[in-house]
């Protein structure tokens, strides 16, 4: 048996289970990126393809937004890619239209967005506890918080 297939074996021997999808409304389980270190996405393949593909599932709210959420400099920094605003009903406005191209190039970066687990809980996926961010932001705040430390607890487990 492969080191795959042990780690599954092992991951529900100990009792444990697939997260649920972030999305509000949806119950399916979390799709596993790796059995390996126990990683799983944050939503179930149903809610990622339905995003991929810009479509709705009926029922169910997408958590991820299409834009950074450091847009309004809560991190500490400005996020470096938001040349735009968003209003209280997350629609984005503003100076996209007015650059030319950038619209182009910010569809392209959209698939580039990460959803954050704020505790660090990657099982944790209420919607309260996920944020999403740029890849810039994402790496800029896991490095100053310390998430990219191997010497932090994890809830994932290494062979």
């Amino acid at each position: 048996m492969g080191i795959m297939n042990q780690m599954k074996e092992k991951f529900f021997a100990e009792g444990h289970t697939l997260p649920t999808c972030v999305n509000d409304g949806c119950t399916n389980k979390v799709q596993v990126r790796e059995w390996k270190y126990w990683s799983f996405k944050s939503e179930c393949s149903s809610c990622a393809s339905a995003r991929k593909k810009g479509l709705k599932r009926p029922g169910v709210t997408q958590h991820k937004k299409e834009y950074c959420e450091n847009h309004d400099s809560h991190l500490g920094w400005k996020c470096p890619v938001s040349a735009f605003t968003v209003d209280q009903d997350g629609d984005i406005r503003g100076k996209l239209s007015e650059i030319d191209g950038l619209v182009e190039i910010w569809k392209t970066f959209q698939n580039s967005l990460d959803l954050d687990h704020l505790d660090g809980d990657h099982h944790n996926n209420n919607s309260e506890n996920v944020k999403t961010y740029c890849k810039l932001c994402h790496g800029k705040k896991s490095l100053e918080n310390g998430d990219c430390n191997s010497n932090k607890a994890s809830t994932r487990k290494m062979v």
